[in-house]
């Protein structure tokens, strides 16, 4: 009889190297230990299957298919694994191994100062955002006529992405500018009762403020997305939402940005009900239709 993985990260290698081979309920199911190793050891089988979209049999299925005699034996490796620290991406041993990068000096001093600088902008941007603020955001963007979202330069494909994942759910939400157009184009008829959402960084582009100054004019609300209290988009916007963006190179980190517009995404789909769920579901439905998806999205991410 095969011998199972002894530990947890011997277990994630035993899954990645069987996952083509799994059938897509047990390819679920890996592919949530394998990304989310810390919750095995702490979360139910039945709340892992939850998350996953499947049947709690099918963690059973997959533990002996390494080689466990059940799900329980598998989770026990993860036990090990959270309460021992293990590297596989736990917080308890980021500063010995940043210093230990840094003092090796070159590319490995590069890539610690890069992680650090990072995971301080992604802590920061979330720990320093107010939950009132941010449902005032949103129950903004939902009742507005439309929602410009505005971008330029390295900015522009943030505009896009949220655009990108809010279509699926809402109609009235559009990424600006266009191809071929200025933001002030796109901006013809903006009015009363539409929201303009703005990102801009240092250094800060006029082309936004103008975009910016010009939604104010005609009476719509201003939703401002930048990096300082100090921005002059704090100045113009009806209201403001900071994110850090700073590393030791001469380029900015928007992983913080990132995070924040991901959560307004959820905080949208959240407060609009029922009505969005349902919006996403037929989107999806006729993309699995019409043959896009290499897999049932209902079994992974969707995108």
């Amino acid at each position: 009889m095969r011998q199972p993985p002894n530990t947890a990260k011997a277990v994630i290698a035993a899954l990645t190297a069987a996952f083509p081979d799994l059938p897509p309920a047990l390819q679920a199911a890996a592919r949530h230990i394998i990304d989310h190793p810390r919750e095995v050891g702490v979360q139910s089988m039945r709340a892992l299957a939850a998350k996953t979209s499947v049947h709690p049999n099918a963690f059973v299925r997959l533990a002996r298919q390494i080689g466990f005699d059940g799900y329980e034996e598998m989770r026990e490796r993860f036990r090990d694994f959270v309460v021992a620290g293990d590297d596989l991406g736990g917080f308890r041993d980021r500063a010995r191994w940043l210093q230990e990068m840094a003092a090796k000096g070159g590319s490995a001093a590069i890539l610690s100062e890069m992680a650090a600088a990072v995971a301080d902008n992604v802590e920061r941007g979330f720990r320093t955002q107010d939950v009132a603020q941010l449902e005032k955001a949103c129950d903004a963007i939902l009742r507005a006529g439309h929602v410009y979202v505005l971008g330029l330069g390295a900015v522009y494909d943030l505009a896009h992405q949220f655009w990108y994942v809010t279509r699926m759910a809402f109609g009235h939400i559009v990424p600006i500018p266009r191809h071929g157009s200025q933001p002030i184009d796109d901006l013809a008829l903006v009015g009363q009762g539409d929201v303009l959402v703005a990102l801009t960084f240092q250094p800060y582009r006029a082309e936004i403020m103008d975009a910016v100054r010009l939604a104010k004019r005609r009476g719509a609300r201003v939703i401002g997305v930048t990096d300082s209290v100090t921005s002059p988009l704090t100045r113009e916007a009806d209201q403001t939402l900071i994110c850090p963006t700073h590393t030791p190179q001469f380029f900015q980190s928007h992983a913080a940005v990132v995070g924040l517009l991901e959560t307004l995404v959820a905080l949208l789909v959240a407060r609009a009900g029922e009505e969005a769920q349902a919006r996403i579901e037929a989107f999806h439905a006729e993309r699995l239709a019409a043959g896009i998806y290499e897999e049932d999205p209902r079994l992974g991410a969707l995108g």
